[in-house]
């Protein structure tokens, strides 16, 4: 029950964001319905917190508010994204054990880690402790991927020290399809694994 309240007030804060964002740039409502064939009602609703909204519909609002996904994660309105924000930041302060050591504690109070946080939590601790090696686990992680997103190329390039040339190969073949068309971190991470 929790989560699902978590989740209703995240939606209350994206509604809130989309009508100060549209308030701010002079958009007003009815400017928004004809922009996206939504309903006045609907959207009025939504930026109030009083309904949730499909996908369907949110993207149009993205689409007529000039929004993107990722815009959206680092306006800090899901909690859920706090592990992206861990994984990004790690990559940022890799040199920085103090910091490292300060997200690797983060994760760990975490009651449940799906899998590719539990790969970062590995990837961190052979990070602050390079002697223990890089534990197999990652490795298949890698081995494994059937595409590659933001997330598993921030976890590449922490891990890309520690990895066989093998996995390096098999990141490289991943990122190299999605060269150009994808966030900047994965154009950085191609330039890192295919040159």
């Amino acid at each position: 029950m929790n989560d699902l309240v978590n989740t209703f007030s995240e939606v209350n804060n994206l509604g809130r964001l989309i009508r100060g964002m549209r308030e701010a740039r002079g958009v007003s409502v009815n400017d928004l319905v004809r922009a996206t064939g939504l309903s006045r009602s609907m959207i009025s609703k939504f930026e109030r917190g009083q309904t949730d909204i499909q996908l369907s519909s949110m993207i149009k609002i993205f689409s007529a508010m000039s929004l993107t996904l990722d815009d959206l994660c680092h306006a800090r309105l899901f909690d859920e994204f706090l592990m992206n924000e861990l994984c990004e930041k790690a990559y940022q302060f890799q040199n920085d054990h103090i910091v490292l050591k300060q997200i690797l504690d983060e994760i760990c109070s975490r009651d449940f880690l799906i899998r590719q946080e539990e790969i970062l939590k590995l990837i961190l601790q052979t990070l602050l402790n390079s002697n223990r090696g890089l534990p197999s686990e990652v490795e298949n992680y890698f081995d494994n991927l059937d595409g590659i997103w933001s997330f598993d190329t921030y976890l590449a390039l922490l891990a890309e020290p520690f990895l066989t040339q093998r996995i390096h190969l098999r990141i490289a073949k991943e990122l190299a399809q999605y060269q150009g068309y994808r966030p900047k971190i994965i154009n950085t991470a191609y330039h890192v694994f295919v040159h």
